[in-house]
């Protein structure tokens, strides 16, 4: 009886096994998003509430080395040499947080997190943002898998949301990538 009960233990858990899939690297992403927002919320609010306080446009900074800080002209991010953000790093120390790239976008922040490519052909960068986004849609895999390039949220609370940025990778055409021929010939091509 009891090696029958055994046998049918493992063969439940065998079927369970072959039910579980894996998180895509897109889910795995957004996944680590969520939980390091979760997990440092204090820190995350202190920074980005530091970085408000200012007026530059986006920060950069490892532990050890010089912030970068860069201000818009002209509609791009330049670097400023002589800049400095003490305010910044001290609210990244009080934190313990131990690097940051920091970005103003709209009316909040946005905070590096990762780029990969999707399953589309398509260069995926995915953020924590601070703020709200009303005209930016909900992400969904038919929001990817319909534009070559485009914008997306997914809320983390009230006041965070996993943004995602994607623009078609027209440079793995040339390299011979079957999906991402199939989708130049579906005219997708990036932004000029």
């Amino acid at each position: 009886m009891y090696r029958k009960l055994m046998l049918l233990s493992l063969l439940l858990l065998l079927t369970a096994c072959d039910n579980m899939q894996t998180l895509t690297e897109a889910e795995q992403i957004e996944r680590t998003i969520r939980q390091e927002v979760s997990r440092d919320l204090t820190g995350l609010n202190a920074l980005t509430t530091a970085a408000a306080a200012t007026d530059y446009d986006g920060f950069a900074w490892r532990r050890g080395e010089k912030i970068q800080i860069r201000q818009r002209q002209n509609g791009e991010l330049g670097l400023l040499e002589q800049a400095e953000a003490p305010e910044i790093i001290a609210a990244a120390v009080e934190h313990r947080i131990p690097s940051f790239s920091l970005v103003r976008y709209q009316q909040g922040w946005l905070i590096v997190f990762r780029t990969y490519i999707s399953n589309h052909c398509q260069v995926v960068y995915a953020y924590a943002y601070r703020g709200q986004l009303p005209d930016t849609p909900q992400c969904t895999e038919q929001a990817f898998a319909s534009s070559a390039n485009g914008r997306c949220q997914s809320p983390i609370n009230t006041e965070w949301q996993v943004f995602k940025e994607w623009f078609f990778a027209e440079s793995m055409v040339a390299a011979g990538n079957p999906v991402c021929t199939a989708k130049a010939e579906q005219g997708w091509q990036a932004p000029q």
